[in-house]
């Protein structure tokens, strides 16, 4: 019998993580009642990912996983789509909980919105989050995915992998991810360059407040580090996605940057400056990026 949904969870080297994810899971799962196909996608787990896969998969039906040793998220998820079989595919990631009515909603959603050829959930965050000093640096650098656009369905334009579901005929005629964006190959944006030729081919993005998932908290985004790694990845993914943009504008946009970022240092507004000097981080990434590939050519 066909699913009504197939979800596909790509990973690599978080068996904890995913432990926690899949135990979340298992609720979501029970309330659908067969209704559902997974497919975990490991990208050339070390760890212990493995293991708490394979205990998984046992414990249930309709449970499967591919393994892709060559590095990129979106070449492991590509080669999960070759395995599932239902009109809607859901994502998510192994660094969230999905609430126990996931699944439900998902299925809830688009049997009444048929309008709609993909949809983006909420990601909030766990309701176990309460310190005062760690919210503060969560906002602070602003590197979380979190997704809050209230609680009525509208239009989006956007998709983030950790709650989307995309109808699976959209997916056929748009083409699956791009290998060279992404975790593993030049960072992020896998999902939203989805989103974009979702956009493009005439199909409309649904926002799903009732679809929720909770995004885990690690210490070690919240830093500067991190903070810098992050700008980058997308910087490298922008100029991926468009390479041939003019340098008068991607210059504009580094101006436009470096004065908000003087703005708002001199008004001494700590979010705000973070802010900028991410945009400045980026900005300054895709002039170089674009300055080598002119060296290229020019050889």
């Amino acid at each position: 019998m066909t699913p009504a949904v197939s979800l596909i969870i790509p990973t690599r080297n978080r068996a904890a993580l995913l432990t926690r994810m899949l135990h979340s899971l298992d609720r979501a799962l029970a309330a659908v009642d067969g209704e559902a196909q997974v497919v975990v996608a490991d990208n050339g787990s070390t760890d212990g990912t493995a293991a708490v896969i394979a205990d998984w998969i046992a414990r249930g039906p309709g449970r499967s996983s591919v393994f892709v040793a060559e590095p990129g998220r979106s070449r492991a998820m590509n080669r999960a789509l070759s395995e599932v079989h239902a009109p809607l595919i859901a994502f998510t990631d192994d660094d969230v909980e999905v609430q126990a009515d996931w699944l439900r909603e998902i299925l809830r959603f688009f049997a009444n919105h048929p309008q709609y050829g993909a949809a983006m959930g909420r990601i909030l965050l766990p309701p176990a989050v309460t310190d005062p000093a760690l919210l503060a640096r969560i906002a602070y650098y602003g590197t979380l995915p979190f997704y809050d656009r209230g609680g009525a369905v509208m239009d989006d334009k956007h998709l983030y992998g950790c709650n989307m579901v995309v109808r699976r005929a959209v997916l056929d005629r748009v083409g699956l991810f791009n290998e060279r964006l992404g975790v593993g190959a030049s960072g992020m944006h896998e999902d939203g360059d989805l989103a974009r030729r979702i956009l493009q081919s005439g199909e409309r993005i649904g926002y799903m407040p009732a679809v929720i998932v909770y995004h885990a908290v690690e210490p070690e985004r919240l830093t500067l580090e991190n903070f810098r790694i992050v700008h980058l990845r997308r910087a490298r993914s922008r100029f991926e996605m468009d390479p041939e943009r003019s340098w008068g504008s991607r210059l504009a946009h580094w101006l436009g940057a470096a004065a908000s970022f003087a703005w708002w240092s001199l008004l001494r507004n700590s979010r705000r400056v973070m802010r900028a000097r991410g945009q400045l981080i980026c900005h300054t990434e895709l002039l170089r990026l674009q300055w080598y590939r002119r060296a290229e050519s020019a050889r």
